[in-house]
C-alpha cells in the first residue's frame, strides 16, 4: 500500500512538469509544443501539435508557399526508438500580395505530428519521455521575417494513456477538421496541347448551382499558383483548368499530380466548406481539346476605374435600349413642358429626376450586397425571376399608363397647357420617373454594361455600390446635361396643345410594357398567371374610379374609400396566390419554362456544350429570358431572320439556347464565370477553338453571317 502511495504521489508532483507546454514568442508569432495526451503508453502513438498564433495581417506558408515564402519546418531530437511522421498540413487560404500568389495560414494554426514512442519506456513515477524540437518559419506581411524557437516537452509514461484536458482536446478536434479528407472521387488530368492541365474530378451527381468557391491547390511545381480558377462543376463532376509551372517544361508532366481541392456547398440555409486530397493520375488520353469557358472577361480583367468608365458609358448607352423608351418618352414631354419656364426649375427637375435613379440604383446595391451575404450569386435582373415582382410592375406599368391617358391626376401633376407643374409636385414627379426609369432598365444589358457589371458583382461593397451609382449616373446625364444647358434647352419644342396629345399617346406604351410583364408572368406561373393580372387590374381601375367620383366628403365619400381600399387589396391578394401556385414553386426550383422560342434550337446544357465543342463543331450559344426586351429584339432582327437561318445551316452549327426566365442554377454559375451579371450573352465556339467569342449585347443578321462564315 505503501508503495502505490508514494507512486500516486509522485505522479501528482509531476503533472505539472507535463502540463506545462514549451512556449517561444516572437515579434509576430507565438509558438508553442502541445500534446494531445497527458501520459503516453509505450509503442502507443499520439498527437502533438506546433501551435503558431500569429499577428493580425502576418502570415505564414504552407507546404507550397506559393510564388514566394517558405513553409514552417521542424526538425525532432527523440529518444531511441522514437519516431515522428511529417507534418499533417492543415488547409490553407490564399494569400494574393499585389499579383504575387502566396499559399498560408492567418491568426491561429495548428500543424500536426504523430508521435510513435519506442516499443519499451521505463514505466512509473519517474518514467518520462521527452520530446525536443526544434522550428523555423517565415512570417511575412509587407516584409518577411525569419523566425525560429526551440521546444521541448516531457510527457509521463504510464500503463495506459491519458488524455489532456478538455481545452486541448478541443484545440486538436478543430485541427482536424481543417485538415483535407482523402477524396471520394477519382481525379485525373490531361495536357492541352499548349502543355497546361486541365484537372478532372470525377464527381457524378454534383448539382452546379450548390457548388461554389472551387480551388485546387497544387503541391507540385508542374502547376502555377494562380489567384483565379475557373471551374466548371456539372452533374459529371468538376473540371478545372489549370496553368502550367515553370518546372514542367524540364521533365514532363508527373505520373500524379497532387494537391488540395477546395469547394463549398450550400446544403439548405447554411454553406459548408470542404477540402479533399487530391491525386490524379495523367491520362494520356485525355487532350483537352478547349479550355471551358475561361472567357477574355477573366483574362482582361478590368481595373476599378475602367469598370467605372465602362459603367458610365453603359448607363448612358442603356437610354437607347428598349426597355427604357416609354420612360424616357414621357420624361422627355414633361421636360419640353417646362421650355421657358425659369432655368431653376429646370435645374431642380434635373436634379430631381437624377436624384431618383442614383436613390434607386443605391437601393439596388443594398439588395444585391444584402442578398449576396445571405445568399451567395446575385446577378443583373435578378428580381424579374420573380413572378410576384413580374405582377406588381405589370401593376406600375398600368396606372402610370392610366395616369397619362387622363383617367386621374396624381398630385402636382399637369395642371394645363403651358403652364407646368408647381414646384413640389414637379420636383416629386420627377424624382419618382427617375425611379421607374431603374426598374424598367433592369432586364436590359447595354454594351460596357456587361463587363461593368460581372465586375462590380464579384467585388468588396464599396466598389460594387460605387460601380453601380457610376452606371446610374450615366443613365441620368443626357437629361441632367440638358436641365443644366440653356443652349441645349432652346431646341427643346415650344408648349403647345400638342403636349397633352403626346401625353396621351405615351400612355399606349406604357400599357404595352404592361402587356409585355404579363406574358412573362404567363412563362412564369402559367395561364393562372394571367387570371390574377388581369383580375388586379380590373379591381385597381375601380378603385380609382370610385375615388374619382363623387362629390364634397360626406359618409358617402368614406364609403367609397373604403370599397376602393378593399379592391386595392384583393389586387395584391393575388400575389399571394401566385406565391403559392406550382408554376411559381417549379420557377423557384429551376424548372424549366416555355419562356423563349426554342424553335430550332436545342435547350442549353454545359455537357451538350462541352460535347459538341470536342467533337470541334461550331457551337453558337444564346442566352436569354422572356423578361429581357434587347433578348427578344436581337431573336427577332438578327437570329431568326432567313439570313441567320440559312447560315446556321450551312455551316452545321450547333444552337443552344439558355432559358433564364425563371433561376437557372447552372446558367447563373456559368454567367458568373464568365464575369458577366445577366442576359443577354451570346457565345460561340469556333471550330476547334479552345475559348469561346463572348458577341456584342446588340446583334444584327449581319453580324451573325459573318461570325458563322468567317474563315
Amino acid at each position: 500500500m505503501k508503495r502505490i502511495f508514494l507512486a500516486l504521489a509522485a505522479l501528482l508532483l509531476a503533472l505539472p512538469a507535463f502540463a506545462q507546454t514549451a512556449l517561444v514568442k516572437t515579434d509576430n508569432v507565438r509558438a508553442e509544443l502541445v500534446s494531445e495526451v497527458a501520459t503516453v503508453k509505450a509503442g502507443e502513438p499520439f498527437w502533438v501539435a506546433l501551435r503558431q498564433t500569429i499577428k493580425p495581417h502576418w502570415h505564414t506558408y504552407w507546404k507550397n508557399p506559393g510564388d514566394s515564402g517558405l513553409p514552417t519546418e521542424i526538425e525532432w531530437t527523440l529518444p531511441a526508438g522514437a519516431k515522428a511522421d511529417p507534418i499533417v498540413w492543415p488547409t490553407p487560404t490564399m494569400i494574393d500580395v499585389q499579383g504575387i500568389v502566396n499559399y498560408g495560414y492567418h491568426d491561429d494554426v495548428l500543424l500536426l505530428v504523430k508521435v510513435t514512442p519506442p516499443a519499451t519506456l521505463p514505466d512509473g513515477a519517474t518514467g518520462t519521455l521527452h520530446l525536443a524540437a526544434a522550428a523555423n518559419w517565415l512570417v511575412c506581411n509587407d516584409v518577411c521575417i525569419p523566425e525560429d524557437g526551440k521546444f521541448a516537452l516531457d510527457l509521463p509514461v504510464g500503463p495506459a494513456v491519458m488524455p489532456a484536458d478538455a481545452a486541448t482536446r478541443a484545440l486538436f478536434d478543430k485541427a482536424r477538421r481543417d485538415v483535407p479528407t482523402e477524396s471520394p472521387w477519382p481525379a485525373r488530368y490531361g495536357m492541352a496541347k499548349s502543355g497546361d492541365p486541365t484537372l478532372v474530378i470525377d464527381a457524378k451527381g454534383l448539382k452546379a448551382g450548390t457548388i461554389t468557391d472551387v480551388y485546387f491547390f497544387p503541391v507540385e511545381a508542374p502547376v502555377a499558383n494562380m489567384t483565379k480558377q475557373s471551374a466548371v462543376v456539372t452533374a459529371d463532376g468538376i473540371r478545372i483548368p489549370l496553368k502550367k509551372g515553370e518546372a514542367q517544361a524540364k521533365g514532363g508532366p508527373p505520373p500524379l499530380l497532387n494537391g488540395t481541392l477546395v469547394l463549398t456547398e450550400k446544403t439548405g440555409d447554411s454553406a459548408q466548406r470542404q477540402s479533399f486530397d487530391i491525386a490524379a493520375k495523367l491520362d494520356p488520353a485525355f487532350v483537352p481539346s478547349a479550355t471551358p469557358l475561361v472567357s477574355a472577361s477573366n483574362e482582361e480583367s478590368l481595373s476599378f476605374v475602367e469598370a467605372l468608365f465602362f459603367a458610365l458609358v453603359g448607363g448612358l448607352i442603356l437610354n437607347l435600349m428598349p426597355c427604357v423608351f416609354p420612360v424616357l418618352a414621357m420624361k422627355a414631354a414633361a421636360f419640353a413642358r417646362l421650355a421657358g419656364h425659369e432655368r431653376s426649375e429646370m435645374r431642380r427637375d434635373g436634379i430631381a429626376y437624377t436624384l431618383g435613379v442614383l436613390v434607386s440604383f443605391g437601393a439596388m446595391a443594398a439588395a444585391i450586397l444584402t442578398i449576396r451575404a445571405s445568399v451567395g450569386e446575385v446577378s443583373w435582373g435578378f428580381q424579374f425571376q420573380s413572378p410576384i415582382f413580374s405582377l406588381l410592375v405589370a401593376y406600375l406599368f398600368f396606372v402610370v399608363g392610366l395616369n397619362l391617358a387622363g383617367v386621374f391626376e396624381i398630385a402636382g401633376g399637369f395642371t394645363g397647357v403651358g403652364q407646368g407643374l408647381a414646384a413640389k409636385g414637379g420636383t416629386t414627379g420627377a424624382f419618382f420617373t427617375g425611379v421607374l426609369a431603374v426598374v424598367v432598365a433592369t432586364p436590359c444589358t447595354a454594351p460596357f454594361m456587361a463587363a461593368a457589371l460581372g465586375f462590380a458583382l464579384s467585388q468588396p461593397a464599396p466598389q460594387t455600390v460605387a460601380v453601380l451609382l457610376a452606371m446610374g449616373l450615366g443613365l441620368a446625364l443626357p437629361y441632367l446635361a440638358l436641365s443644366m444647358t440653356p443652349a441645349l434647352q432652346r431646341l427643346m419644342p415650344r408648349p403647345g396643345a400638342w403636349m397633352d396629345r403626346l401625353r396621351q399617346f405615351l400612355a399606349f406604351p406604357m400599357f404595352a410594357s404592361a402587356v409585355w410583364m404579363i406574358w412573362v408572368l404567363t412563362q412564369q406561373t402559367g395561364a393562372d398567371g394571367v387570371l390574377y393580372a388581369l383580375g388586379g387590374m380590373i379591381l385597381i381601375a375601380f378603385a380609382i374610379w370610385l375615388l374619382r367620383i363623387g362629390g364634397p366628403a360626406s359618409i358617402g365619400t368614406w364609403v367609397r374609400r373604403g370599397v376602393a381600399a378593399v379592391a386595392v387589396l384583393l389586387a395584391l391578394a393575388a400575389v399571394i396566390k401566385i406565391e403559392d401556385s406550382p408554376a411559381t414553386a417549379a420557377s423557384a426550383s429551376g424548372g424549366p419554362s416555355t419562356g423563349v422560342n426554342f424553335e430550332g434550337w436545342e435547350r442549353f446544357s454545359r455537357a451538350k456544350m462541352m460535347e459538341a465543342v470536342a467533337a470541334k463543331k461550331p457551337v453558337f450559344v444564346d442566352f436569354s429570358a422572356a423578361w429581357c426586351i434587347t433578348c427578344l429584339v436581337n431573336e427577332r432582327v438578327a437570329l431568326e431572320t432567313t439570313g441567320a437561318k440559312k447560315a446556321f445551316e450551312q455551316t452545321g452549327t450547333v444552337k443552344l439556347k439558355g432559358d433564364w426566365t425563371n433561376r437557372d442554377p447552372e446558367i447563373t454559375a456559368l454567367l458568373k464565370e464568365l464575369g458577366r451579371a445577366g442576359v443577354p450573352l451570346y457565345l460561340y465556339w469556333a471550330p476547334g477553338a479552345d475559348k469561346p467569342l463572348i458577341l456584342p449585347q446588340v446583334l444584327t443578321e449581319a453580324s451573325i453571317v459573318a461570325q458563322l462564315t468567317a474563315k
